[in-house]
């Protein structure tokens, strides 16, 4: 593992080089080597949150804080506002010639769409898909079904949804107790990693070809931890998966997704992080953590097997119990509404 102590707010890795946002007294949007090297500082600002959420040639899109920034030459034009000051832009998909980006904070947040990063359009808010929504957490793009995928919190019913028109018109997917963020599309299952408030962790997969839900339930080792929330979650491939926490703030990674490994354990605050952000490239797993920039390399996760599973399937009964209460109440109040 290489880790170097760098503010690192959100990272992405192409072409061998590592792009990185880092705070200092301003957000510095920096290129790094593979050796976490600082190789140039491609612009700076003033700021307090920062993502890249793409990597294009000579141009970077920058999201810091309410602003989406198209930085190129060393220069940035704000490109997109968020509805609201205290919001950000948090997630990016592409898909039929387009991109898109979804707005996280206070409601209404809203999915905008680009052909050319210069221009954007609204085309949802999550108070169309669910009047009780808070935001987005997620956007995602299926190319085996062609279909936008997004999941939604907090303290909703309509948790995922889908467009299979690019935005312009979407159904619920899941209606239920169990929350997500994270988004992984396989041919054959879609992969939700679990940001819930009544299960202390789990997985959501969905089997597009039976229209059928499994819900894999996870525990932290350490009962005294409460919640294991997945901040961001990628596949390897040959069944290796690994996986950011946002709480606590750890890298693990799973051959089965029902047994996890330590890759990386940093804090146990119970506040969750959204800069526990991976990306993957030149055969390594780079992570920003907020505090830190860590690469993992094949050698690095295969020994994270040699250790104890530090998060594990339970059995759940009382937080099924209590999710059930959930999805009852919310019934009830909706019919109430209406």
């Amino acid at each position: 593992m290489k880790k170097a102590s760098l503010n690192a707010l959100s990272t992405a890795v192409v072409d061998g080089r590592v792009y990185v946002i880092l705070k200092e007294e301003r957000l510095l949007l920096s290129v790094l080597n593979m050796d976490l090297e600082v190789v140039k500082t491609v612009w700076n600002s003033r700021g307090d949150i920062g993502f890249i959420l793409k990597v294009e040639g000579d141009r970077v899109l920058v999201s810091l804080d309410d602003k989406l920034y198209l930085v190129k030459g060393g220069e940035a034009e704000a490109v997109l506002v968020a509805s609201n000051k205290k919001n950000t832009f948090w997630h990016l998909a592409e898909a039929g010639g387009r991109v898109f980006v979804h707005e996280y904070g206070k409601p209404p947040t809203a999915i905008y769409s680009s052909k050319h990063l210069e221009s954007w359009e609204k085309i949802v808010t999550n108070l169309d898909l669910d009047k009780q929504s808070k935001h987005f957490h997620h956007i995602a793009f299926d190319s085996y079904r062609k279909s936008l995928i997004v999941t939604l919190g907090d303290g909703c019913l309509t948790r995922v949804a889908i467009s299979k028109n690019l935005g312009f018109s979407w159904r619920p997917l899941y209606r239920g107790p169990w929350q997500f963020v994270p988004i992984v599309v396989l041919k054959d299952r879609i992969v939700f990693g679990m940001d819930s408030g009544i299960a202390k962790g789990g997985l959501g997969i969905y089997y597009p070809n039976e229209g059928k839900w499994e819900f894999m339930f996870l525990r932290w080792e350490d009962k005294n931890v409460r919640y294991a929330q997945f901040c961001d979650l990628k596949f390897l491939g040959k069944g290796l998966w690994v996986a950011s926490l946002g709480t606590p703030q750890a890298v693990i990674v799973s051959k089965d997704l029902r047994s996890w490994y330590p890759l990386f354990v940093m804090s146990f605050d119970k506040e969750f992080n959204p800069n526990m952000l991976l990306s993957i490239g030149e055969g390594n797993v780079v992570c920003s953590t907020g505090k830190t920039l860590l690469i993992f390399n094949k050698g690095d996760i295969e020994n994270a097997f040699t250790s104890k599973p530090i998060m594990v399937e339970y059995k759940a009964y009382r937080d099924k119990l209590i999710g059930y209460c959930f999805l009852i109440k919310h019934n009830i109040l909706n019919k109430v509404r209406h």
